[in-house]
């Protein structure tokens, strides 16, 4: 599932604005022929026009409003290669309009989000010939991309069902270019076989990888993508922390893993409970063809084996290994030194790491949005030196849904803004001390024992409209402040021993035991899978 279906699957195609309702890609076509295109919004949208129409983009300029996103070029903003001059383009406002022929000027909206409001801004202007990008693509999809039986006759399709699959080549795709528990699985089978295939679908094939990984850019886009088609009808086994694209159509053979993308305890419902909770029909109907395909899941506690089965509907067999992107948190040290590295920090500094989750909403009107930052940097990074002592750094980690909207934030030099790193557990693994809010990456530094303090501003509000939970949040093993005059409080009377207690019990109820060998195990289990089915 890429952006425009996450979009889709959300409703943000839906306006009131009858022009943008009815337009078709055709049409835009048409009305784009011989004149000057301007693309308005940098983010997945553009992206995905680029995709669309490669070196065909005549794209005379792209305006975003973001004021971070002015005088950059397009191929430094842009996460797809763009074959065409549009790559030096340099990003804009809107005045840019205010120069130009409007009538051999055509402008398509590609912001996912914000269309119908930048639709009022152009008709200010006098533009008339403008497009949104998602409801006409919405159409498309409706009719193509969610009927598999059209995918599955497509004359491509058909040409990769004649060869052959490779039960010695593995697919991963994962929520962030190679990282979560298929980075350490993938490291582990290369430790321990030399005869696989192995595949990583990425966004930027510019990701650093160990050799042994073949990289393949990620796009799931109308099915246009015959690299990715080709690795994913042809390998043997599928590993994915997120999901399989509607697109792809598993064959007989083939075996699809799911490794979720949370370690052993996750604190916020998902799949089937997440879709029920938040009313969405189209989710529940992801979620029933997702479970139909899945042939084994591997889980990192007892907990997460219930939790998972509920989630995910799923009844077959469950792997315990425990979480293996985790691991890394036994072996902290050459991580702290590469942070330090990447981010020019002294070694001396010590690191907290604040990594609040988004907000969003229920029902049909779910919209992830970045929430707001609740921590008193300057306070909390007093009551840190005060309490534990040396000089204190903040890492600031926004959820990977809301990350590009870290550019906007201004914060004081001793916060560095850690939102675009690739690697969550990278982070976890250089800092001292972790705050959160509703976040399952809560149990993570825990499982070494490091201080975790919560940070709950709008707890009520959260619990009952944003997410359901699976642990009830007063029973949490962390300190729990709803405000930062609690949070300091918290930190002023941390007693570590007594933590480590209250550790210890709440992970023996939910049958939690790591100890940084789970990618070894998993990458056993999935290994002797590969010699079962040859």
């Amino acid at each position: 599932m890429d952006a425009i279906d996450r979009a889709i699957e959300q409703n943000w195609q839906r306006t009131d604005n009858i022009k943008l309702s009815q337009q078709t890609w055709a049409e835009f076509e048409k009305a784009s022929e011989n004149k000057k295109v301007f693309l308005f919004g940098g983010g997945r949208g553009a992206e995905f026009y680029f995709y669309k129409y490669g070196n065909r983009a005549n794209v005379e300029g792209i305006i975003d409003s973001n004021p971070k996103f002015r005088g950059r070029k397009a191929r430094e903003i842009i996460r797809v290669k763009i074959e065409s001059n549009a790559r030096n383009l340099k990003f804009t406002d809107i005045s840019v309009l205010d120069t130009c022929d409007k009538a051999n000027t055509a402008v398509l909206i590609t912001s996912l989000k914000f269309f119908s409001e930048i639709a009022d801004q152009l008709e200010k202007t006098g533009m008339q010939n403008y497009f949104a990008l998602l409801p006409m693509e919405a159409k498309v999809r409706n009719h193509k991309v969610t009927d598999l039986k059209l995918y599955n006759e497509s004359s491509y399709v058909k040409e990769c069902y004649k060869k052959d699959i490779n039960p010695k080549k593995i697919v991963f795709i994962t929520m962030s270019d190679y990282a979560g528990h298929g980075k350490e699985i993938a490291r582990q089978l290369l430790k321990l076989r030399s005869d696989l295939d192995l595949v990583w679908i990425v966004r930027n094939l510019n990701t650093e990888v160990p050799k042994g990984i073949r990289l393949v850019q990620q796009s799931n886009w109308q099915g246009n993508n015959k690299e990715f088609i080709y690795e994913m009808e042809t390998a043997g086994m599928w590993i994915c922390d997120t999901g399989i694209p509607l697109f792809i159509e598993k064959r007989d053979g083939q075996i699809y893993i799911q490794i979720k993308h949370w370690a052993s305890v996750t604190l916020k419902a998902f799949g089937f409970d997440l879709a029920r909770f938040r009313q969405n029909k189209a989710m529940v109907e992801l979620c029933e063809k997702e479970s139909k395909i899945i042939n084994y899941i591997i889980t990192g506690s007892k907990f997460d084996t219930e939790t998972c089965r509920r989630g995910f509907g799923f009844w077959g067999e469950v792997f315990e290994a425990g979480s293996p992107r985790t691991d890394i948190l036994f072996e902290p040290e050459q991580y702290r030194e590469k942070i330090e590295r990447y981010y020019q920090i002294e070694p001396s500094k010590k690191l907290l790491l604040y990594a609040p989750t988004f907000r969003s909403g229920t029902g049909e009107e779910y919209c992830p949005k970045a929430t707001n930052i609740d921590l008193d940097f300057a306070r909390i990074k007093r009551a840190l030196e005060k309490r534990f002592g040396g000089e204190w750094m903040i890492l600031l980690r926004l959820h990977p849904v809301v990350a590009n909207q870290g550019i906007q934030l201004d914060n004081p030099e001793y916060v560095v803004n850690a939102s675009g790193y690739y690697d969550s557990e990278e982070l976890i693994a250089a800092s001292d001390v972790l705050i959160t809010d509703y976040s399952s990456i809560m149990f993570e530094p825990a499982f070494v024992k490091k201080p975790v303090f919560l940070l709950a501003c709008d707890k009520k509000e959260y619990i009952d409209r944003e997410r359901t939970l699976l642990i009830e949040y007063d029973t949490l093993p962390f300190p729990i402040a709803e405000d930062n005059d609690g949070l300091v409080e918290s930190i002023g009377r941390f007693d570590q021993i007594e933590y480590e207690k209250t550790l210890n019990n709440f992970f023996q109820k939910y049958g939690v035991h790591e100890d940084g060998h789970a990618g070894e195990r998993a990458a056993d289990f999935i290994s002797k899978l590969i010699d079962a089915g040859m």
